[in-house]
């Protein structure tokens, strides 16, 4: 199981906060999605995805390394998206399936670009404080790895 991240969670600090572990900087890699853009969402400071023929978003490519790192980063993304299978490009051509998260109706886009350089400046202090938060409730996230699996729909 293999995650495309375009937004948030290509800050090690945000991923290793939602997984509440460590992240090498190795479990990341560039990828390309083609035919999507990046927008801030409406009322947010993060970004979401839009149809766009031609253009390319860059991302990072994440294999979670157990299922306690997949239940997290799915009750991370919970509520506002929903993932979808899509095919990515990796360096050197080469194409991976990946999910990638898509917002649901409570998004909506602007039509501001979104930059996560500039977003780390005006806004990651906030959201780790909110992240580290919305983790909190996540029940699933403190059980044992075996029993993960089993709960897991």
């Amino acid at each position: 199981m293999t995650y495309f991240f375009f937004g948030t969670l290509m800050d090690r600090e945000v991923l290793a906060t939602v997984l509440d572990r460590p992240v090498a900087a190795d479990e990341l890699s560039r990828a390309w999605l083609h035919g999507y853009q990046r927008v801030r969402a409406a009322n947010t400071s993060y970004p979401i995805l839009v149809p766009a023929p031609g253009v390319v978003v860059g991302g990072v490519v994440f294999q979670p390394k157990d299922d306690r790192d997949d239940v997290r980063i799915r009750h991370f993304e919970n509520g506002e998206y929903a993932e979808r299978w899509l095919s990515i490009h990796l360096a050197g051509g080469r194409r991976l399936a990946a999910r990638v998260f898509f917002a649901l109706e409570v998004l909506q886009a602007t039509d501001e670009a979104w930059d996560l350089a500039a977003w780390a400046s005006a806004h990651k202090a906030a959201f780790l404080e909110q992240c580290r938060e919305w983790m909190c409730d996540c029940a699933a996230c403190d059980r044992e790895p075996a029993a993960l699996s089993r709960t897991r729909s």
